[in-house]
């Protein structure tokens, strides 16, 4: 199934203030770990609102939900992409290694 963006919900700046807000969150957060920076996280932020607009309007409209509850649903999604980008970072070796590896192996 594919997802369709609706980018208008970028047009309202309290929305794409939002998402810079829990790209800071996240980035800040998994700063250790150099999973995400904040422009990735903001990128990755701006996506899924536009992928979620249902998730947008239905925060928007609800009083009782509001921005607040939108952030909190956007750091819930974000930080899902942090781990998966995390677990594929895992099973990746890294140049440094292999060398290392390498030549540990010839001696």
């Amino acid at each position: 199934m594919t997802t369709l963006a609706d980018w208008r919900v970028l047009d309202l700046p309290e929305v794409v203030a939002l998402a810079g807000r829990a790209a800071r969150r996240i980035a800040d957060g998994y700063e250790d770990t150099l999973t995400m920076e904040y422009e990735d996280a903001r990128q990755e932020a701006l996506i899924i609102l536009a992928t979620k607009p249902a998730m947008v309007n239905e925060c928007l409209a609800d009083p009782n939900l509001g921005l607040g509850v939108l952030y909190h649903r956007l750091v819930l999604d974000l930080i899902d992409r942090v781990k998966t980008e995390a677990k594929h970072r895992i099973r990746h070796t890294s140049y440094e290694a292999a060398c290392d590896a390498a030549e540990k192996g010839r001696v």
